[in-house]
């Protein structure tokens, strides 16, 4: 399965579920591919390819095999497949033959990942630009980070999941919603405590149970470049992330 993980809106944890989720998929046994395709590369940050390591800049204007392009990480049972700030200046070359450009990443990565792993994450820029609908158009389904306590954060997850929707009935009939990550949740606070309340009565079938709680250990693992599984085992983070991925794995199983 290809599972792209998108919002709107930037800071709502799209790399750290991602790269997580990952981890916690690989620890599970599964083979998992990680596709960075925001050209901020946090995501690649965290995964840590080789120095030099080719990325999806090159691998959009080239027509080598994709397997040139997939690197071993520092985890085991994880691949990636890296990228880097230049990527942002496809934007406008890309939008020249939209409908070419849309189909990019699956006609590149799609056939390699589905015979290669048993799961393949895609990291997105936080929009609903070309490359998420590249991301979109080339998965199997979407998760959706929502920040706790933001507004704007619940919005973006509302136009993110339009977006999928309207992806799924026009271009990529296969494409589904899985759910909705609460995340950075803080039930010291009233403001959290109201906002993870309001999204359980109004978005209740659309989130994961499992919340991903603020916590400092994801905090230092982000600026050491580590998942907090492999930064912080014990940690609240580190359980917590474990718990979602066993939530994934059971909803994929279904």
């Amino acid at each position: 399965m290809i599972i792209i993980v998108i919002n709107n809106k930037g800071g709502v944890g799209k790399t750290t579920i991602t790269a997580n989720l990952a981890h916690g998929l690989a620890n599970r046994g599964k083979k998992i591919l990680v596709v960075d395709q925001d050209s901020q590369a946090n995501t690649t940050s965290i995964l840590s390819p080789p120095i030099g390591a080719n990325t999806l800049y090159s691998l959009y204007s080239s027509d080598e095999p994709v397997s040139s392009y997939v690197y071993p990480t520092p985890y085991e049972n994880l691949d990636l497949i890296p990228n880097e700030n230049a990527t942002a200046t496809l934007e406008l070359e890309l939008y020249g033959d939209v409908k070419t450009s849309y189909h990019l990443l699956r006609n590149k990565i799609r056939k390699y990942a589905e015979d290669n792993y048993d799961h393949t994450l895609i990291d997105s820029p936080p929009n609903l630009g070309i490359f998420v609908m590249m991301g979109l158009i080339c998965a199997d389904a979407a998760i959706i980070p929502i920040e706790a306590g933001s507004r704007y954060s619940i919005d973006g997850f509302v136009a993110a999941y339009e977006a999928i929707q309207a992806a799924s009935q026009k271009i990529n009939h296969d494409l589904r919603f899985l759910r909705a990550v609460v995340n950075k949740v803080d039930m010291r606070t009233s403001v959290s405590k109201t906002s993870v309340e309001y999204l359980k009565r109004h978005f209740g079938d659309k989130l994961f149970n499992t919340t991903i709680p603020i916590n400092t250990e994801i905090q230092r693992a982000e600026m050491d470049r580590q998942t907090v599984i492999r930064h912080s085992p014990h940690s609240t983070g580190a359980k917590k992330f474990r718990l979602l991925t066993d939530e994934l794995l059971g909803m994929i199983d279904k």
